[in-house]
C-alpha cells in the first residue's frame, strides 16, 4: 500500500532503530516517520554519531532529499550544518560521508534507497537535478505561495528551497503567527489535490485532531479537507508536496477555531499504539 494518513505524530514518541550493515547509512539510528511499501519511499529523522563515518566510494539507487537539524554530515568534499538542505539525484557520486560533530537530519528517500559500493551504471546520474547545498538560514524570507495566507497569516513568510520543474513538487521552510484568539474565532478548511507533509520545527499548530507542539509530523494525502488551522505560539516548519504543485481550495463558510482539541488522531495500524504516548517537551526529537 502506498503510504498511509498520518495525522499527526510526535516524533519523540517514536523509537530510534539501530541501522546496520545493509542499510543506507550503518552504524547511524533512524526514527522512521513514513513509509511506502508500494516503492520503498520513505521519510526518516537520521542520527549520526560523534565520529560516524561511510568511507568507501558509493552512491544511492534513489534520490535523496536531506535537511540538517542540529549537527554536521559531510558528503564528499561538502560539509552541511544546521539549516542546510540539499537535494542529491539517484547515482550522484559519493567518495565519502561523515559526521564529525553528529548529527540529527530530516532524509528523505524517494524509493528504495540502497546503498551501492563503485560507480553508478552510466545514465543513472542527472547533474542537472542536483541542488548541492543551500544554506537557508542565510536565505531572505518571501511570500508564501498562497495569497490568503499570505493577506490573512500574521508575519507569515516562505523560503522556497525547491521546486521540480518536470512535476512541481516543492519543498519549502514557512513561519507565521502568533495568531490573537480573540480576534480568529473562526476559520475556513482548505483542501490541497496534491500530499502535504510537514515536520513542525518550532511553535505550536492547532487543529481539529490535537496541537501539534515541536518534532509533529504529518503525511496528508490528496483531497483531505483540513482545518481550520491556528496557531498561538508561531509555527516554522519545514514543508513538502508530492504529485504536483502546492494549490488550495478554500471553503466558503467558516467552521469554530478549536484551539485546545484533545488529540484524536489518524494513525496507520502499527502506530495506534503510540498514540496514548506521553510527550516529553524536554526531548526535540
Amino acid at each position: 500500500m502506498p503510504r498511509p494518513h498520518i495525522e499527526f505524530i510526535q516524533s519523540q514518541v517514536l523509537p530510534w532503530s539501530p541501522l546496520g550493515a545493509g542499510s543506507a547509512r550503518p552504524g547511524a539510528t533512524g526514527k522512521s516517520l513514513s513509509f511506502d511499501h508500494v516503492t520503498q519511499a520513505t521519510t526518516v529523522m537520521m542520527k549520526y554519531p560523534t565520529n560516524w563515518i561511510l568511507p568507501e566510494a558509493h552512491y544511492l539507487d534513489s534520490d535523496e532529499e536531506l535537511f540538517v537539524l542540529e549537527g554536521d554530515l559531510w558528503v564528499g568534499s561538502v560539509r552541511y550544518a544546521k539549516g542546510d538542505y540539499a537535494y542529491l539525484p539517484a547515482g550522484m557520486p559519493r567518495p565519502s560521508m561523515r559526521s564529525d560533530t553528529g548529527a540529527v537530519v530530516m532524509t528523505f528517500h524517494e524509493g528504495t534507497h540502497r546503498t551501492v559500493y563503485g560507480d553508478a551504471p552510466v545514465g543513472l546520474y542527472d547533474p542537472t537535478r542536483l541542488i548541492a547545498k543551500i544554506e537557508s538560514e542565510k536565505m531572505p524570507w518571501g511570500d508564501p505561495s498562497d495569497p490568503i495566507v499570505a493577506a490573512t497569516a500574521n508575519g507569515a513568510g516562505r523560503k522556497l528551497l525547491r521546486e521540480d520543474p518536470r512535476v512541481g513538487d516543492r519543498t519549502w521552510l514557512l513561519r507565521f503567527g502568533p495568531d490573537d484568539p480573540k480576534k480568529m474565532t473562526h476559520g475556513r478548511t482548505e483542501t490541497h489535490p496534491v500530499v502535504e507533509e510537514v515536520f513542525l520545527m518550532e511553535g505550536e499548530i492547532s487543529m481539529p485532531y490535537g496541537t501539534l507542539k515541536p518534532g509533529a509530523y504529518f503525511w496528508r494525502p490528496p483531497d483531505i479537507p483540513h482545518g481550520p488551522v491556528g496557531t498561538l505560539k508561531g509555527l516554522f516548519g519545514l514543508f513538502r508536496c508530492k504529485g504536483g504543485p502546492m494549490t488550495t481550495v478554500w471553503s466558503r463558510d467558516e467552521s469554530p477555531m478549536i484551539w485546545s482539541a484533545p488529540y484524536t488522531p489518524v494513525l496507520p495500524p502499527d502506530m495506534v499504539p503510540l498514540a496514548s504516548a506521553s510527550y516529553d517537551a524536554s526531548l526535540r526529537y
